[in-house]
């Protein structure tokens, strides 16, 4: 090989992945190795040509892999690899490969190929013979140098050990005065060897001296008693999480059980630029809603930051979705002051992937209205104020109004407990294709602000009447079968039009839906309380329902696809474009497109079992 060839030898191994997993060194010494041809257009590889030599790397120009009867097998471009199934094979080879444009291939020989996937556990999960594991491996290559490492790291490295301890007996004068010296915005209760409780800065502030209590009260009668912490060794995504989960401001952090310091917002976010806790904090605070519409464009900063940083899509989802909630609490609590003490109990409720907690930036608003009781005409005047006071600033917040009126500000989504609860078991009980569109967006429920009561009764009546209907069940798994993954049978992208007549595919239809759905048909089927798609999923597997194997492949899809997801909706949003769920191929990383295929294709193996599981149910 000619020596001034190896500089972009190595220039393009190392950005390709997964040679990118690999070290400056093994780069080097594989790009030595490197056996250039070059094939023109319409000539074939075959037999020995392919068998036992080792893998091919694609530098220009386009393949097609065929088998001896024509039939094709895959396409393949720059960047792309075959012959991996060959490596072993002696004599014939199982296909060939025929060149369809003037082709540079880079092989890289067995030898050589097998030496670094001893040296390297990441390279060989890429060549593992199940989607599952080269999935799962995708994963440490996308927290590979990003701001994920930081997330990673331990809570302890992050909090601080001189805690504010003190007894029961304490007094509010003598909590803030303790405070005050350990310069702590919170304290932690303990009596004894037992933390029976919390008191932060703003329990002080709103619970003490907004109530005009004695300086001599007891803390006990502040504090919060139902303490949530996190393991000191656990990883600091974790910590962020139940910050955002439970809207927890200060964090108690343990080692081994015993008590060892504190985490709050400041320590979390020193090294990042998240600002998510605050926003919910000024959110929670906002005197009108002017105030509110304000802070709109925050959470565009926010997502794209939070997936700058690679988290886990199901983080990001979490993060946005408590944003959400919070925008929803707030205008509830302006639109009681502004329209007076509700006549009656009341419960505000969202539906769809905001009930999942799986909501995205682009997501829309869908949300109901449940009232203690029939109401009259002049109570209902209140509750419609209410439900246009909610849904209209809620649009001018960032979140649109839902095109199928799935919102409190239809009269139907605005009903007693009872006539809910009839809505649930006429939908479950004559349920035929048109009262599963109906219905549709309500298969998902969840509590946001009011009477918690409300919320939580007319969802375990639909959860009692869903479980026990065989009928309802199939025709929900029907739906979730009715969408394919957009993969042809030779491993292609199939392809509709878009809305600008662009080639591609919907990856929130035609990819996470297909999971979620899957997982509720699941959930439903064992009577599982879960909300989001991977407890769904996990709940379904420890119950039985969903082989483990099967369950560990569709988390790695649905985390992989949610990834794509929300990574190319952020780029849109860098470049200024309309963010959207249309993907088209070409715009798709070399990484991206082998990656989604293997998801699509444990889509579609899912699917096949659901399928088996809920034939003939009814």
């Amino acid at each position: 090989m000619d020596p001034a060839l190896l500089p972009n030898i190595y220039d393009f191994i190392a950005h390709t992945y997964p040679f990118s997993y690999l070290t400056t060194l093994e780069q080097d010494a594989l790009a030595a190795r490197v056996h250039i041809s070059y094939h023109a257009r319409g000539t074939d590889l075959r037999d020995e040509e392919l068998t036992h030599r080792g893998i091919f790397l694609i530098r220009t120009g386009a393949v097609e892999e065929r088998l001896e009867d024509g039939t094709l097998r895959a396409r393949l471009s720059v960047g792309d690899l075959f012959g991996f199934t060959q490596l072993d094979l002696t004599g014939k080879s199982s296909y060939y490969v025929h060149c369809l444009e003037n082709t540079l291939l880079y092989l890289i020989d067995r030898g050589m190929l097998h030496l670094l996937m001893d040296r390297n556990p990441s390279l060989r999960q890429f060549f593992d013979s199940h989607e599952g594991v080269r999935l799962e491996g995708s994963r440490s290559y996308l927290q590979k140098n990003s701001g994920a490492q930081f997330f990673i790291k331990p809570v302890k490295e992050f909090c601080r050990a001189d805690v504010t301890v003190i007894a029961p007996a304490n007094t509010l004068q003598e909590t803030a005065q303790s405070m005050h010296r350990h310069m702590s915005d919170m304290a932690v209760v303990r009596d004894g060897s037992e933390t029976v409780g919390i008191v932060t800065k703003s329990d002080l502030t709103y619970r003490a001296l907004a109530n005009a209590l004695p300086v001599t009260t007891p803390v006990t009668e502040v504090m919060s008693r139902n303490v949530i912490a996190v393991d000191g060794n656990r990883p600091l995504y974790e910590a962020f999480e139940l910050m955002i989960s439970r809207n927890i401001k200060n964090l108690p952090v343990t080692l081994n059980g015993e008590l060892y310091g504190s985490i709050d917002p400041k320590m979390l976010l020193q090294n990042s630029q998240l600002e998510a806790i605050y926003l919910i904090k000024r959110i929670a605070r906002a005197p009108d809603v002017e105030s509110l519409i304000a802070l709109k464009d925050k959470r565009t900063e926010i997502f794209i930051t939070l997936c700058n940083f690679n988290l886990e899509p199901p983080l990001i989802s979490q993060v946005m979705t408590a944003i959400a909630d919070s925008f929803i609490k707030r205008l509830c609590n302006l639109a009681e002051a502004r329209l007076g003490p509700p006549p009656c109990a009341y419960a505000f409720m969202v539906a769809g992937s905001q009930a999942r907690s799986e909501m995205q930036l682009l997501s829309d608003q869908d949300n109901a209205i449940i009232t203690g009781r029939d109401i009259d005409a002049t109570e209902r005047l209140y509750f419609t104020a209410l439900a246009d006071f909610v849904c209209n600033n809620l649009d001018k917040c960032g979140y649109p109004l839902c095109e199928g009126h799935y919102m409190a500000l239809t009269p139907r989504w605005c009903q007693s407990i009872e006539t809910w609860e009839n809505y649930y078991r006429t939908w479950i009980r004559e349920i035929d294709d048109k009262t599963l569109l109906d219905m549709s967006v309500f298969l998902d429920l969840r509590h946001i602000a009011g009477d918690p009561y409300l919320t939580t009764r007319l969802r375990r009546l639909f959860l009692k009447e869903a479980g026990e209907n065989r009928r309802f069940l199939s025709l929900l798994a029907g739906a979730a079968l009715s969408v394919s993954p957009p993969l042809g049978m030779f491993r292609q992208f199939v392809l509709t039009r878009d809305g600008q007549n662009r080639s591609s595919f919907n990856i929130k239809k035609q990819g996470v839906n297909i999971v979620m759905e899957m997982a509720r048909v699941y959930a439903l089927s064992s009577g599982s309380e879960a909300y989001d798609t991977l407890d769904r999923l996990e709940e379904a597997s420890a119950r039985g329902l969903l082989d483990p194997a099967l369950k560990r492949e569709l988390t790695e899809a649905y985390l992989f696809i949610t990834h794509v997801r929300l990574e190319h909706q952020k780029e849109a949003l860098e470049a200024g474009e309309t963010a959207g769920n249309h993907l088209e191929p070409g715009r798709l990383t070399q990484f991206e497109r082998n990656h989604l295929r293997d998801a699509f294709r444990i889509l579609s193996k899912a699917q096949e079992g659901m399928a088996f599981r809920f034939r003939g149910t009814f």
